[in-house]
């Protein structure tokens, strides 16, 4: 008997049996069931007359698609028979289609009743099976209560073999729904595991997603056969198509592909996760605007995750009780109203009187916070809710391993999670963050090194000219004044010299300090080089007022100063400038400050003067000096001493350093600081610059002759040489003449003359590197240190300058801008070169910094042709005897014999 479950109540098919081992109840919820003595079946009966596989219970169909009965079929469907047979109701049987209340024999021994319940739910169920007499129910004359439904097949047995294989492969028993319809949208057939998946699809009929449009999409469909995928309520189906035009049905299989597809689903969104934290990282190490790169690549990162909101906290102290603060700092949004930026409760939040508390020490351990809101405390869920927060995702940045702050991922709705796979990534987004931050704070140190006195924290000429143009332009329109003082410190250098440089740097960034304290507000002080010191005074109303600052500040410099156990005295020489008296130009305004300097010196006397056109004479010692320049290179006066750069591993000398020196017939050997500013001011710079070029190539020639080969030196280029139109014919020219190796020869620029023309420099270096010459970049950190010239200009070598090395010692700036600028210049493939060591202790600081190369008096000061060729022979010898030694040593290993 078919059963239907049209009425209001959900059918249960049951089993209720007794073997050997007592009486039970068996659920039939499955499709198929096979019954026999063998624990591999389904449904094992304890009896020893039971065969091995005794019985299979298939589920079939009515013609409604939601009614389903069992056919009994004795032994297995590949027509094997048990042994002791079957029998329904007291007459044995090969099939029968089970009715409720059949009475059932296996072997004679197990005795089981089928039955049809109407039951609700589980409970009701239950309740059933324990109130069950199995004793009564078991008895086999007993009458059985039918539930009547209308019988909707044939009562006629099948019990061919042409009928059991059809059953068997009847899509009855697959676990995967199928049906068939008609071109008008009508069911004709439903298997139980569509029946089952889609209970209202014959209630819903073409509305239902399955049957939905299928008509159409057959009849534009290429073939008979096509697949298509449908949406059910919140699972995904790939449904298989199959039309039969014979039959003009249209038969369908459906498979839950859910998984699957959200399977898909969550690699698509890693990978677009993972691909938007790539292009992130990418935007962060190129753009030097950092707070905008971190700004899109937050934006990349909400996009691809999902996000609803993306925030970015750092961590802070205040004072009085240096309590640790976060405050939001950067923030991305998808919806406007999400936006926490003008939330007064996410500035200065407290990590020690809120319920972040914990936060703070997983944060700083390098732990994430993760999580719905659920899973938080009671507190800390007011402060989510309060964000609208439903599940979060909190990840540590961590700078110079400091816990800097965190970056916090947001999902507002309750649907959505984060995955251990997006913490993950989310974790290589915050390593990104903290590396633009360290290069930020690293730019900092050097834009600021670029425009400030590396020892006294003043600004630079740079940076001074800079405010002095921006004064005058100020001033024309204004029609104010502006005025330029030249102070210059008197008895300076006899204090250097005889205390020593260390006492002399300390007297230095006292007197800064002084002139610091007496200047007036908008004034700007400045170190110009040396013990000389500049002052640009804007908006003055009067000379009156210049003079009174110029008398305040020579007073305030007269004053002891108390450096360690000396007071020394010393005085000031100024020079002023007043525009627009003195010139209209900021060039001219230091030039006249400048005579005006050496009018005040010329009295020997501290004080100052103010300049007049009166005053358009020079020294004697300058005049001397630019009148000589011709006839020095003439008479040979001019001379090369070269300073080698060393190993400090290996102590070999790598490379040598051309140094100008000038032996004057009536003024003994003149110091290139001296006579350098003055060539380069008249133009002599160029001739000189040449005769260097031309003399260091010679010198490599020979030395290269000697058997000191490969040796390179290095050529300083001034700016006026630099940017001539025939450098590059002149460099070709020297190199021919001389016959050298181009790798032999190697440029070296200032930073100040490098970004003067910056397009022109590129395309110059690049063009001598063509030609084979190496490039150096000398003096870096005092000129304009900017990251993205030094990323754009082809050098070779970054010489680090040496009031970075004259300092240096364990926990000072200098070694963190030294280890920055090392860093860098590994990171861009650079030879790293250290000026001006002059100390065991410096060596041994740039070791631990991995600074291979070093120039300095610690190993040679810079010497004339035949010392340092004899300092080359010395290295050279060395050399060779260290070769010998590790070859020996090598086939010492090997096991060779040693060679005699």
């Amino acid at each position: 008997m078919i059963v239907s479950t049209s009425d209001s109540s959900k059918l249960r098919h049951v089993l209720v049996l007794e073997d050997s081992q007592g009486p039970r109840i068996v659920a039939l919820d499955s499709s198929s069931h096979s019954i026999g003595r063998d624990p591999s079946n389904s449904l094992v009966l304890r009896a020893k007359e039971v065969s091995r596989q005794h019985a299979i219970l298939l589920r079939v169909s009515g013609r409604e698609a939601d009614s389903y009965g069992f056919m009994l079929i004795d032994g297995d469907l590949q027509g094997k028979k048990s042994r002791n047979g079957i029998s329904v109701n007291s007459e044995r049987c090969a099939t029968k289609r089970l009715q409720h209340g059949d009475f059932i024999r296996f072997a004679k021994k197990v005795i089981c009743r089928y039955l049809v319940l109407p039951v609700q739910s589980e409970q009701e169920f239950h309740q059933f099976c324990t109130s069950l007499d199995f004793s009564e129910i078991l008895s086999e004359g007993q009458p059985i209560a039918a539930k009547q439904a209308e019988a909707d097949l044939s009562e006629q047995e099948e019990s061919n073999d042409a009928f059991l294989i059809r059953l068997a492969s009847f899509p009855e028993i697959t676990p995967s729904p199928m049906f068939e319809v008609n071109l008008a949208g009508e069911l004709t057939y439903l298997n139980p595991a569509a029946a089952e998946a889609f209970q209202d699809l014959a209630q819903s009929g073409p509305e239902h997603p399955t049957l939905n449009g299928l008509a159409e999409y057959v009849s534009n469909a290429p073939s008979n056969i096509s697949v298509r995928e449908i949406t059910v309520q919140d699972r995904v189906y790939e449904q298989s198509i199959h039309f039969l035009p014979e039959s003009e049905l249209i038969r369908c299989c459906v498979f839950d592909i859910t998984d699957r597809k959200n399977a898909e689903s969550e690699l698509m969104q890693r990978d677009r996760l993972l691909q938007s934290v790539a292009e992130a990282t990418t935007h962060l190490l190129e753009n030097v605007a950092y707070e905008a790169a971190i700004d899109e690549a937050i934006a990349k990162l909400g996009s691809a995750s999902g996000a609803d909101r993306v925030c970015i906290s750092a961590n802070h102290y205040q004072s009085p009780n240096e309590e640790l603060f976060s405050s939001l700092q950067f923030e991305w949004v998808r919806d406007p109203q999400l936006s926490l930026l003008q939330t007064a409760h996410r500035y200065n939040q407290s990590f020690v009187s809120s319920p972040l508390k914990h936060w703070y020490s997983d944060l700083s351990e390098e732990k994430s916070i993760r999580g719905k809101i659920e899973s938080f405390s009671e507190p800390e869920q007011l402060l989510l809710r309060r964000e609208n927060i439903q599940d979060i995702l909190a990840i540590p940045i961590i700078l110079e391993k400091r816990f800097w702050g965190f970056i916090e991922l947001h999902h507002c709705s309750p649907s959505r999670t984060w995955s251990v796979q997006d913490e993950s990534i989310v974790f290589a987004m915050a390593a990104s963050i903290s590396a633009a931050l360290q290069r930020q704070q690293t730019e900092k140190i050097i834009h600021h090194q670029a425009f400030h006195d590396a020892l006294t924290n003043l600004p630079n000429r740079i940076l001074f000219e800079e405010r002095l143009v921006l004064a005058l332009d100020e001033a024309q329109h204004s029609e104010s004044q502006v005025s330029v003082m030249f102070i210059d410190l008197d008895r300076f250098k006899r204090i250097n010299d005889t205390l020593g440089h260390t006492i002399g740097d300390q007297l230095l960034c006292t007197i800064a300090n002084r002139l610091q304290a007496n200047i007036p507000m908008g004034a700007c002080v400045a170190r110009w080089g040396g013990d000389e010191f500049t002052l640009l005074l804007p908006h003055i109303d009067s000379q009156e007022e210049v003079t009174e600052v110029a008398e305040q500040l020579i007073e305030s410099i007269k004053r002891p100063c108390v450096i360690g156990p000396h007071t020394l005295f010393i005085g000031a020489s100024i020079g002023i400038a007043c525009f627009p008296e003195a010139g209209s130009e900021a060039e001219v305004l230091l030039q006249n400050a400048d005579v005006a300097l050496y009018r005040c010196k010329e009295q020997n006397s501290s004080g100052y003067e103010i300049y007049d056109a009166s005053m358009n004479s020079k020294g004697p010692e300058i005049f001397m000096i630019e009148n000589s320049f011709h006839d020095g290179l003439n008479k040979n006066e001019f001379e090369l001493y070269y300073q080698p750069k060393i190993n400090i591993f290996s102590n070999e000398i790598l490379g040598l350093e051309a140094l100008i020196r000038w032996n004057h017939p009536s003024m003994g050997l003149v110091p290139p600081n001296i006579f350098i500013p003055i060539a380069e001011e008249t133009g002599f710079i160029s001739d000189i610059g040449s005769w260097v070029l031309e003399t260091a190539c010679q010198q490599i020639v020979e030395w290269h002759q000697q058997g000191f080969d490969p040796l390179s030196v290095a050529v300083n280029l001034s700016a006026q040489q630099f940017y001539q139109p025939n450098l590059l014919d002149e460099l070709a020219q020297a190199l021919d003449n001389y016959q050298v190796p181009p790798s032999a020869l190697e440029l070296e620029i200032t930073e100040t003359t490098a970004v003067a023309n910056i397009d022109l420099t590129i395309s110059l270096l690049k063009k001598v590197q063509q030609m084979g010459m190496r490039i150096a970049m000398d003096d870096f950190g005092t000129g304009y240190s900017s990251l993205n010239y030094l990323k754009r200009l082809p050098l070779n070598t970054l010489k680090i300058d040496r009031s970075f090395i004259k300092d240096l010692k364990a926990h000072t700036k200098d070694l963190e801008i030294i280890r920055a600028v090392i860093s860098l210049g590994i990171g861009l493939e650079l030879d790293i070169v250290a000026e001006g060591v002059d100390k065991e202790e410096q060596i041994e600081i740039l070791k631990d910094l991995n600074c291979q190369i070093v120039q300095g008096y610690y190993y040679s000061r810079p010497l004339p042709k035949k010392q340092i060729t004899e300092l080359l022979r010395e290295n050279w010898k060395q050399r060779k005897f260290n070769d010998i030694d590790d070859t020996l040593a090598s086939l010492s290993e090997l096991g060779s014999p040693m060679p005699s």
